[in-house]
């Protein structure tokens, strides 16, 4: 037991320095924007007198928040999803080693190391009214399949889950292909010996060897898809057209330094973080280890 007390002891003496950083540089920041969010704001004036919660009540009695939550999570909802089952299939057919797998693996990672302001860009040009993809449409006379992608509210919202699939299935792949490395080959060796096609050596050859990785992923992927819309927004449709793709992390910029409502969205910034933070809960939940294992 005290030999157990000083390890401990020695351990958190040489980690001591960075948690004081962490707690100074983020710790401090967070307190600070509770408090910020219980003050009463002037415009972008904060004033020391307690607004007894009312911008979190007016959040939700006068629904300001929910549509931006729900744009949110409907974003989420369509991703992650996405992302996972793509990304299983290209793992499978990359580990099966297919004719071109080698380019296969390389194409699909591309767009992973190419920032997501850049990619966003790209998209907006590509997918512009008069882009190289509706201009390939006109010129095959199929104008009733051009659409102002970014301009029209009921695919909008669509556009961007397609930008985030896009740019995430590259590095999904890579960690995939990691986990699906422990699996032997002779387990499909027998499964195909036994008559199985490709279709289910997938279902229950690789699905069960990626189990974990998949339930780690959906939560990492939810984290990172909530807490990462805001360039992605700014850069495409800025919001618009309307409100159509106004998310919460970019409601919180719209609130604060365009409608100079400032404890608004100091209110909203602090829902987003405890959003992330159940979430943060939930991932450590699901995959604590045993003892003398790690999360991974």
């Amino acid at each position: 037991m005290k030999r157990r007390l000083k390890d401990n002891l020695s351990a958190y003496a040489f980690l001591s320095p960075g948690i004081a950083i962490l707690l100074f540089v983020f710790g401090y920041q967070v307190f600070r924007l509770f408090l910020f969010s219980l003050i009463r704001w002037q415009g972008y004036i904060y004033t020391n007198e307690f607004n007894r919660f009312s911008y979190f009540i007016d959040l939700f009695s006068k629904g300001y928040v929910i549509a931006p939550l729900m744009r949110s999570f409907l974003i989420i909802s369509i991703v992650v999803p996405a992302v996972i089952f793509v990304t299983v299939f290209i793992a499978h057919n990359i580990y099966r080693q297919i004719a071109g797998w080698r380019f296969y693996r390389w194409l699909f990672f591309l767009p992973a190391i190419i920032p997501i302001v850049v990619t966003s860009i790209i998209w907006t040009y590509l997918l512009s009214v008069f882009g190289p993809i509706n201009t390939v449409l006109r010129s095959l006379h199929l104008d009733f399949l051009v659409v102002d992608w970014f301009g029209n509210s009921k695919t909008a919202l669509l556009t961007l889950c397609w930008i985030i699939i896009w740019r995430e299935l590259g590095f999904s792949t890579i960690i995939f292909l990691a986990d699906l490395s422990n699996a032997p080959p002779s387990v499909y060796e027998a499964a195909i010996i036994d008559g199985a096609n490709e279709f289910q050596l997938m279902r229950h050859v690789t699905i069960p060897y990626l189990n974990r990785i998949i339930k780690l992923y959906v939560v990492t992927m939810m984290i990172f898809v909530l807490n990462n819309l805001f360039s992605i927004v700014l850069v495409t449709t800025n919001g618009g057209p309307g409100w159509a793709t106004t998310v919460l992390e970019y409601y919180i910029f719209t609130l604060t330094f365009k409608a100079g409502k400032a404890g608004l969205g100091t209110a909203v910034a602090v829902l987003l973080f405890i959003i992330t933070m159940i979430l943060v809960v939930v991932y450590f939940r699901l995959f604590r280890g045993r003892k003398g294992e790690g999360i991974f």
